[in-house]
């Protein structure tokens, strides 16, 4: 059997063997085959050529994915099966990306957590955003200690003094600092305490 024409056709390639047969590929699953016009097979290596053709597709799918952003392995699942690959290839692709230390959840959790203490969010707000990420509950608990209660205290102490300013000319500026910090996840009571505390530094 001889492979007579390859013709690429929206997402597949077609591909006709002599006998007037045809099989498909996905357009991308080639980069790893050594597959071309002219080329004898036997009628038993296609389901094999079709099969590393899907792997190869969803693992150029992901690898593309984590070039374009920081993901966890959820995250690359959910991009993976938007894309129509198949549950089987996808675990093909992951565990790729895992050999390889493309994906690392813990890793992920760790410096998705610092990243958002630095810009001054909440602990509620920090476990909503990992939570989001399609990390798995234990996962999250392993990294939930490095959200201490002084860390928490640091970025209300911050948010406080930048609503403060953002807020100078409202009536009721306290009433607006607090609902707004509660939608971000801050507890009332907290709020309260460090808010009455508060002075302003004068220029």
């Amino acid at each position: 059997m001889t492979i007579l024409k390859m013709k690429l056709k929206n997402d597949k390639i077609y591909i006709k063997v002599s006998g007037g047969e045809y099989f498909t590929i996905p357009k991308n699953g080639t980069y790893e085959l050594d597959i071309y016009e002219g080329m004898e097979l036997e009628y038993d290596e296609i389901p094999h050529i079709r099969m590393r053709a899907y792997e190869a597709a969803a693992k150029k799918s992901a690898v593309n994915a984590l070039r374009r952003g920081f993901l966890s392995e959820g995250m690359l699942r959910d991009k993976l099966l938007k894309k129509g690959h198949k549950k089987r290839f996808i675990n093909y692709a992951i565990a790729y990306c895992k050999e390889y230390e493309l994906i690392d959840d813990k890793r992920f959790a760790k410096i998705t957590v610092n990243s958002l203490k630095l810009k001054g969010k909440s602990k509620r707000y920090i476990l909503d955003a990992l939570k989001k990420a399609k990390l798995k509950n234990k996962t999250i608990d392993r990294v939930s200690h490095l959200i201490t209660e002084k860390s928490e205290v640091i970025s209300l102490k911050n948010a406080i003094r930048k609503y403060y300013k953002i807020y100078e000319n409202k009536e009721k500026r306290n009433d607006y600092i607090i609902r707004t910090l509660m939608r971000k996840g801050f507890k009332y009571d907290s709020i309260k305490k460090l808010l009455d505390k508060y002075r302003p530094h004068k220029n």
